[in-house]
């Protein structure tokens, strides 16, 4: 990368974590701490959607965000106060993000409304508090569509882009579908899509009752970990497993030598800025997790001791890995190479 090209990445690097930041402490001072994940995972989604343009169908695709926004909020407000209720609410709705936004056969909307789940759930709250995290989501709802009209407001796009947000591969062969009798009619189901779905929901769901239900205050990572290592095809999960396990270590490790010499909180907060900030840079998803590891450990730590806080995430970490590449294995396993693919 020449000089110029290196520093027009760095700028529009930087402008971009500097947005980031502003809607991040947005949300924060109007909706609280306690909401400010939701300002996180809008981030994300608003980053995911840039390759589509909502702008064709604003009512509907806004109608459809803000439904996907408020039926996760409510869900999750129903699972984290009920842990039996909760394994059935948890797996029909990580089941249904995992079938429907996985269509182009990638997981770039599962993740940010996969995880927009899960932060509510681990992080229940009540009364107006939860009020206000319904306000969030809406807000949030609004912020994508108004970030949709600003990205597309050049109609004379040379780049052809989706026009909505779920939607359905028509280029797929038939051999990856099945039809099923679903209450009288034949419904035709992607098998690959299916499997990943019934596996990323069980999982999970199994996962999250037990971190509810036994009051694991860091079990949230075990969940997290599984979230991210459960794929579509079962040589993905191992790749990812290494490197997560491997940027979780380094991360923890990165925190309590750093910690051991800096005891400034002004200065160990900076640490967690400049991670979130290097993070945007990153690539490679061992530098994506050392960076994660990091900007969660943290902030943890400047209260409650690092080295304590770290040893409970890479012990969640290793467990949640485990369990995911058991699934990954056993579980409705799907390989690239049984589909022509390698």
């Amino acid at each position: 990368m020449d000089k110029a090209s290196l520093k027009k990445n760095i700028i529009s690097k930087t402008v971009l974590f500097l947005i980031i930041m502003i809607l991040v402490v947005m949300f924060n001072l109007l909706f609280g701490e306690d909401n400010t994940l939701v300002g996180v995972t809008t981030v994300i989604t608003i980053l995911m959607l840039l390759g589509k343009d909502l702008t064709q169908n604003p009512v509907k695709n806004f109608l459809i965000l803000l439904g996907i926004n408020l039926a996760l909020g409510i869900s999750s407000f129903i699972a984290a106060n009920n842990v039996w209720v909760g394994i059935i609410i948890d797996f029909s709705v990580l089941s249904l993000i995992g079938y429907y936004f996985s269509y182009a056969m990638t997981k770039g909307l599962i993740l940010p409304y996969g995880l927009q789940y899960l932060f509510m759930l681990n992080s229940p709250v009540d009364g107006h508090i939860f009020v206000k995290r319904i306000y969030a989501l809406i807000f949030g709802a609004i912020i994508i569509m108004i970030s949709q009209f600003i990205v597309n407001a050049k109609k004379n796009n040379v780049f052809k882009k989706e026009n909505s947000i779920i939607g359905f591969n028509k280029d797929e062969i038939d051999s990856v579908y099945k039809e099923y009798a679903l209450f009288g009619k034949k419904v035709k189901i992607h098998t690959i899509r299916a499997s990943y779905a019934i596996r990323v929901g069980l999982l999970t769901a199994i996962t999250s009752f037990i971190a509810l239900y036994f009051k694991l205050p860091e079990g949230r990572w075990m969940i997290y970990t599984i979230f991210s290592l459960t794929e579509l095809y079962s040589e993905n999960c191992k790749i990812r497993a290494w490197k997560r396990l491997q940027g979780t270590i380094i991360g923890s490790a990165v925190v309590i030598v750093a910690f051991m010499f800096i005891k400034n909180p002004a200065l160990r907060g900076l640490i967690i800025l400049i991670a979130g900030y290097l993070s945007s840079f990153a690539s490679d998803y061992r530098d994506v997790m050392i960076l994660a590891t990091i900007s969660a450990i943290a902030p943890l730590a400047i209260t409650n001791g690092s080295v304590y806080i770290a040893l409970k995430r890479i012990m969640y970490v290793i467990i949640g890995t485990i369990l995911a590449l058991l699934a990954n294995r056993f579980i409705l396993r799907k390989s690239q190479k049984e589909h022509g693919l390698q």
